[in-house]
């Protein structure tokens, strides 16, 4: 931004000089990158502005900072004019059909200026902070905006259609040419000013050629508005159009400046270029009421700088910056700011603005740095744990975003949900619901440069939409995808799984809840027969979707029940003493019976010495019959205070075979 001195001096009484100026604004934290000696003793200052100080991005804003530095007053301008007996709003109509994208508009009309050159002390402001005088009404708006940070807009009146304007969003493919000369092809997403006819400007970000003040206008429609921020600024990125109005809308104005600043452009018009100016205002919207107190713990200053500021300074300070002080006791203050100032939302914000102005060189410098060593968090060592396991398994960790196309957002999410995805207004890009298909991204990358056989993994959110106007639920999930076979990546589950100490808690069990995994090739991972997340091979329209050759095998599940179903505390146990008798089985059952069944019915017989089961085939033939299959489990039996006998054996055996014939139809196998 840069500034003038002599400028500055208008709204504050300044006899520092703008060396020291510099000085006193780099202390408070406006850092002062470059100075220039302009004439007349002037000095232009290039002061860096932050995003969140959109206020500074105008003289009056430096002026407001430079002034409760050095215990000084800040002068506002005049804004009011003479009016004539016409009301404006006879000879203008305004209407708002976005009024998302455009929350406040105001319009006023001027009748009968004469344009030409610029008074001497109009351009040479201008000239001062490096903007090239162009004509009396074009310099007006110009000079508003690098006095309060308002951009304006100035009509030729005359050729407005219809002598309308209407706030809307373009129609795709509606040409729009602009005020230097390029033509744009326009998209829905942009928002434009409109006459009766075709567009006029580029709301926020550029005025057209079609409607610009020349030689001959006579009636001037001045614009001042509030745009959607994020609007303005993907409009400019997407047509390459960029100007000080769009850097500062982008930035947020203050909507309760705007017409103060529309006043004060039609008295400084009247000033240089003569003219009526209608009586009144077209204003469409509405400006934000005031904003809500903020509280200051006085013992809170101490606790975050290490230095005490007494009441009454902390207090000082803040109604020096321009903030209503509402009460001003021993311990808490409490202000609301004005309305320039977005950026003082919480306490510690106020805490920022009294240490920049009481001096941050009077915090105290602590020579001993305490460190104090915190072990690491459940969900850190359960994280570090499955890095382990999925690096020595052969796999890579992925980062991925989490926006991308909408279409892919919504995969391999459970065929009953059909909400719409998460757009992000006014890009082409949605949140992803799950997390699978940002590594499924990756992986096609990947196949692009030749690396046909890479394994990845993430550890990252997604995000499910809420009912209403809700924010999103947010997920942390683990993700893997690669090109191995279902058992091969189920295998690396179950490792993690036994890493975690879940042994028996988590199954995995088919199921066609997910259309984006191929069917019989897909499986739902549950913990505590709670669903928690999916495995399969994903479904070849799928796997083309994504660019694709060959589809791979994915897992994602929820890392938070990981997280909380984790056992991290070591345990031991002693070795067997006496040893294990093996008994292997085959049984045939129909093919819909699950491995997760015959686990189940065998944990139903209730043998209380059996230690685990195992699976070791499946067979399907002669002589099994059509429709049915033969598996092959082994039993494991062992008695910790004691040898079984082979009688012993038999009757628990039998009893499995009970509970199986009992439970899923299992027959034993001649």
């Amino acid at each position: 931004m840069n500034v003038s001195y002599d400028w500055l001096r208008e709204y504050v009484d300044a006899d520092l000089g703008y060396v020291e100026a510099a000085k006193v604004l780099t202390r408070i934290g406006l850092n002062v990158e470059e100075m220039e000696d302009l004439p007349d003793g002037d000095g232009m200052l290039d002061v860096e502005v932050s995003s969140n100080r959109p206020d500074c991005l105008g003289h009056l804003g430096v002026a407001r900072e430079l002034a409760a530095a050095i215990g000084a007053e800040v002068r506002l301008p005049p804004a009011d004019c003479d009016e004539s007996d016409e009301p404006c709003a006879g000879a203008v109509g305004v209407e708002v059909t976005c009024p998302d994208l455009c929350p406040l508009y105001t319009a006023r009309l001027v009748r009968g200026v004469t344009v030409g050159p610029s008074p001497e002390w109009l351009q040479q402001r201008l000239t001062a902070v490096g903007l090239r005088p162009v004509n009396n009404i074009v310099d007006v708006t110009n000079f508003i905006l690098m006095e309060c940070g308002q951009p304006l807009h100035a009509f030729d009146f005359g050729r407005l259609e219809g002598n309308t304007i209407l706030v809307r969003r373009a129609a795709g493919g509606e040409p729009f040419y602009a005020i230097d000369h390029t033509r744009h092809a326009l998209e829905p997403e942009h928002q434009v000013i409109a006459d009766a006819s075709r567009p006029v400007a580029l709301a926020g970000v550029m005025g057209g050629a079609d409607t610009e003040i020349a030689d001959t206008t006579t009636d001037v429609l001045v614009e001042a508005a509030v745009f959607d921020p994020l609007n303005i600024r993907t409009t400019s990125r997407a047509l390459g159009l960029a100007s000080d109005s769009s850097y500062r809308f982008e930035r947020g104005v203050d909507a309760a400046m705007t017409d103060w600043a529309s006043r004060r452009a039609c008295r400084l018009i009247q000033e240089v270029a003569g003219g009526q100016v209608l009586r009144g205002v077209i204003a469409v919207g509405d400006v934000p009421g005031e904003r809500p107190d903020l509280a200051l713990r006085v013992g809170r200053i101490e606790t975050v700088l290490g230095l005490a500021v007494p009441a009454e300074t902390a207090a000082d300070i803040l109604r020096r910056l321009g903030l209503e002080v509402l009460e001003a006791g021993a311990d808490v203050i409490r202000v609301r700011p004005p309305s320039w100032r977005p950026d003082l939302a919480r306490e510690i914000d106020l805490i920022e603005e009294v240490a920049r102005h009481h001096g941050y060189d009077r915090i105290p410098e602590s020579r001993s740095l305490p460190i104090a060593v915190a072990p690491p968090s459940r969900a850190e060592r359960v994280r570090d744990l499955t890095g382990h396991v999925l690096t020595a398994a052969g796999y890579f960790e992925a980062m991925t975003f989490s926006f991308t196309d909408p279409a892919h957002a919504v995969r391999f999410r459970p065929r009953e949900v059909t909400a719409d995805p998460l757009v992000c207004r006014g890009t082409a890009l949605a949140l992803r619901e799950a997390l699978v298909s940002g590594v499924v991204e990756s992986l096609r990358v990947n196949q692009n440069v030749g690396e046909h056989d890479v394994r990845l993994f993430e550890v990252a959110k997604r995000f499910v939409p809420a009912e209403g106007d809700a924010l999103p639920r947010e997920e942390k999930r683990l993700a893997l995808a690669g090109p191995d076979d279902f058992h091969t990546v189920r295998g690396v589950l179950e490792a993690l799984v036994e890493a975690l100490h879940l042994d028996g808690r988590v199954t995995v069990e088919a199921t066609d809840r997910y259309p984006d995994l191929a069917p019989g090739a897909a499986a739902e991972v549950r913990l505590d027969g709670e669903p928690i997340g999916l495995i399969g091979r994903v479904a070849p329209e799928t796997a083309a979707a994504f660019d694709l050759d060959d589809p791979p095998v994915v897992a994602d599940v929820s890392f938070d029940r990981l997280v909380e179903a984790a056992s991290l505390e070591p345990t031991v146990e002693p070795l067997p003493h006496f040893p294990a008798v093996r008994r292997d089985l085959a049984v045939v059952v129909d093919e819909a019976v699950t491995w997760a069944d015959l686990v189940r019915a065998v944990e139903a017989a209730g043998v209380a010495e059996r230690e685990s089961v195992e699976p070791l085939e499946i067979y399907r033939g002669k002589p099994v019959p059509e429709g049915r299959k033969s598996v092959a489990l082994r039993l494991v039996f062992r008695r910790r205070k004691g040898t079984l006998t082979g009688e012993e054996v038999d009757a628990m055996q039998q009893q499995v075979l009970d509970a199986l014939a009992r439970d899923v139809g299992a027959v034993l196998r001649g």
